[in-house]
């Protein structure tokens, strides 16, 4: 007998979760006859909370067919180029965290083992020279792609969103796009008769809101994956923080394309420029600070008056299955982050991505299932071990939370990444990463790790054909970053609202 095509999608969530989730779907499946329906619990978000997304999140937009300058001219969202990671005390280097290539292929061979050779040799230039979306945040310039940008190497960006502004205008998309939305502010799950199963949710009134598959998008809280008694695997012997700070303050007068990362003595700090206001995240360990002293230090670090604080557990972890029976867990409600390098947006991206390459054609699922699973875990994963990273590899000045993020539990995976790139320059990817190649080197070199030895085959090129292509490269970059245009000449004359 053939199982039932599954026609009926049912997603409780809040927030940007639940928009973003119900919007895709909707556009993807909706033509195949598939409905969604979205139950919508109370907002948790604050005025200060926002969406510093990853570069994938442009693309996702684009297949949305989201008008770009119109969003963000709705939110009063910027572009971002990447991150700036500084140390407060000025003790260590900064570096910078570009979204796109760092160099270019040079006698058809791959740019860092180049660059190690010069650095080895006493080169002055920083890895971070050599990248063209580096160099344009900087510089405060947007970076327009054109054929020569195109043929140099990739030159990414993501986003700086308000967060209710922008869960605000999903919604509203979503909405247009066929979807119904039901408020409520709990639901209650109803069971089929086996018991493995959710054959509807009643909310205030008790509606009953039948379906076929099932998705949690409520956040950490997760109702339907609670009343299915998943449990949690916490990852909070991997980092140092167990308490985030969120603010806001004065929008910059020029906005940068870029978050900056201040490091100090017990913990980190993020400003997160939009047009509406300066978002600031604070991580830092509860068993060092109070949270009235971490307020006191952000605004410190900060160096701005701070308003709408609001502090939270930081307690990193995943489901130990995201797919049980016909329910569903996605962004937060599977799996939730520390605050570094934004990621929340990301895991909800790639955990729609894999659903929808996973869709069930019926009712009879179990083979989708287990693969989601095992997909879902080894992304989130990855995900955490990028975060990871920063933390373990830092060489911030000696403290008690740096020096316990250095000795910090570390995967497998990580650590044999660390140390073949240590050895060799290499950085081995596996299955389901998130954060490309550059990334992972951007990021290493710029906590101090400099390979001991490089691929041999460059040596092959003279000399003369690395010094001219480095100098080539630099120039191309200057030149380019002079043709761009100002980020807020940009927003100001292209991300307006429409008359």
């Amino acid at each position: 007998m053939t199982a039932a095509k599954i026609d009926q999608v049912v997603i409780v969530g809040r927030d940007v979760s639940l928009w973003l989730a119900a919007s895709v779907i909707r556009s993807a499946l909706g033509s195949n006859g598939v409905k969604v329906t979205a139950v919508e619990l109370p907002s948790q978000l604050c005025e200060h909370d926002v969406c510093a997304s990853q570069p994938a999140l442009e693309a996702l937009h684009h297949r949305l067919r989201i008008d770009e300058a119109a969003l963000l001219a709705a939110t009063g969202g910027v572009f971002s180029l990447g991150q700036n990671f500084v140390d407060a005390s000025k003790a260590t280097p900064s570096f910078f965290h570009a979204y796109g290539t760092y160099g270019a292929p040079i006698d058809q061979k791959a740019f860092l083992p180049f660059w190690l050779m010069a650095h080895h040799s006493g080169l002055q230039a920083a890895f971070e020279d050599f990248s063209l979306t580096a160099a344009a945040a900087k510089h405060g310039r947007m970076l327009i792609p054109d054929a020569a940008t195109e043929t140099y190497g990739r030159t990414d960006y993501a986003y700086h969103l308000p967060a209710r502004g922008y869960a605000r205008w999903l919604k509203n998309l979503a909405i247009r796009r066929g979807v119904t939305a039901i408020e409520s502010s709990a639901v209650r799950v109803v069971f089929d008769a086996d018991g493995r199963s959710i054959a509807a949710v009643e909310g205030d009134s008790g509606n009953r809101i039948e379906g076929q598959l099932f998705i949690d998008a409520a956040g950490s809280d997760a109702p339907l994956m609670s009343a299915l008694g998943v449990k949690r695997e916490t990852w909070r012997g991997y980092f140092a923080a167990d308490r985030q700070l969120a603010a806001s303050a004065a929008p910059f007068s020029s906005i940068p394309p870029y978050a900056e990362v201040r490091a100090w003595s017990g913990g980190w700090l993020s400003l997160i420029p939009d047009r509406t206001r300066t978002h600031v995240v604070q991580v830092y360990s509860s068993s060092e600070r109070s949270d009235e002293e971490a307020l006191q230090i952000a605004s410190g670090i900060a160096g701005l008056p701070l308003h709408d604080a609001s502090v939270t557990t930081s307690d990193p972890g995943r489901l130990q299955t995201a797919w049980v029976g016909n329910c569903v867990a996605l962004g937060a409600a599977a799996c939730t982050f520390d605050a570094i390098h934004g990621v929340d947006v990301q895991a909800l991206q790639l955990g729609l991505a894999h659903l929808l390459s996973l869709f069930p054609a019926g009712g009879e699922y179990a083979a989708e299932r287990a693969e989601y699973n095992r997909i879902a875990r080894q992304a989130f994963e990855r995900l955490r071990d990028f975060q990871s990273a920063f933390y373990v590899t830092n060489r911030y000045p000696r403290s008690s939370f740096w020096t316990r993020a250095r000795s910090a539990g570390r995967s497998a995976e990580l650590t044999h990444k660390i140390d073949t790139f240590r050895a060799r320059g290499e950085v081995p990817l596996y299955e389901n990463e998130s954060f490309a190649l550059e990334s992972w080197q951007a990021l290493l070199i710029g906590q101090g790790i400099v390979p001991e030895s490089y691929d041999p085959a460059i040596e092959r090129t003279s000399p003369e054909t690395m010094k001219h292509e480095f100098r080539r490269i630099l120039a191309f970059i200057k030149d380019k970053v002079q043709e761009q245009t100002t980020h807020d000449f940009y927003l100001e004359n292209v991300c307006t609202r429409p008359r």
